[in-house]
Parts: C-alpha cells; structure tokens; sequence
C-alpha cells in the first residue's frame, strides 16, 4: 500500500523576529529596530510607535540593522509619521539598512520622511 499522498506537504514559515529596543537619548527617544520589518513583525513596531509616542516629543526610529522591509513595514513607518504629525512631535528615521533604503527610494518616499545618517553612536550624549 502506497502511503505518499497526491498533495504537497504544507510548508513552515521560517520563525521570523523583529526586535525593538527604546532609549531616551537626551533630546529624543531612540526606537532601535533589529530584523526583518514585515506583514508578521510590523504589529510589533507598530506597538512600539504607539507607546513611545504617548511620552516623547521627539522620535528617531534606527533602521540599520533591518534586514528587509515589505509594504507592510513602510505602512507602519507612515501610521508612525502620521501619528507623530497629530501630536507635533519630530519622527526621523535614522541610518536606515541598504534594503530600506531602497525600498524608500523605490517608493518615491524620501521625501515624505526626514531621513537622517548618524556620525556614529546614535544615542550618544549631545553637546
């Protein structure tokens, strides 16, 4: 008897992790984000906007370390600006990864953004 069955085994999604980590850094805070920002992870970055904009009056969010962006992560980086927009509060996306780079310029959004590159340690002390 022939056990193999006529349809395709289901496929896994590899476990995907995005990591946030905030930092007040003495004029603004510093959502460092570490990752891949996509349809599975960017509820988690959304959160994380939401919580630190309750508090701060300036936002950087740090992209260096994102891995890969989708429409749904550059969806969230605008929910992000918008909700930064209604409470006057200054939203810069910081050293984003040469995948979100080229996702923003794909997108024609650089523009849209303030897009900053650090000289370094990003919440190091200012003078």
């Amino acid at each position: 008897m022939n056990t193999h069955s006529i349809w395709p085994r289901r496929r896994t999604r590899p476990h995907i992790e995005l990591h946030t980590d905030v930092s007040e850094c003495g004029t603004f805070h510093l959502i460092d984000v570490r990752g891949r920002l996509s349809i599975d992870t960017a509820p988690t970055l959304l959160d994380e906007l939401k919580r630190t904009l309750k508090h701060a009056s300036r936002v950087k969010v740090g992209l260096e370390d994102v891995a890969s962006i989708d429409s749904s992560g550059i969806s969230v980086l605008i929910q992000g600006l918008k909700l930064a927009q209604e409470k006057a509060i200054d939203y810069v996306l910081l050293d984003p990864s040469p995948k979100v780079s080229a996702v923003i310029e794909l997108s024609q959004l650089y523009d849209f953004f303030d897009v900053e590159t650090s000289s370094g340690e990003a919440c190091a002390p200012e003078a």
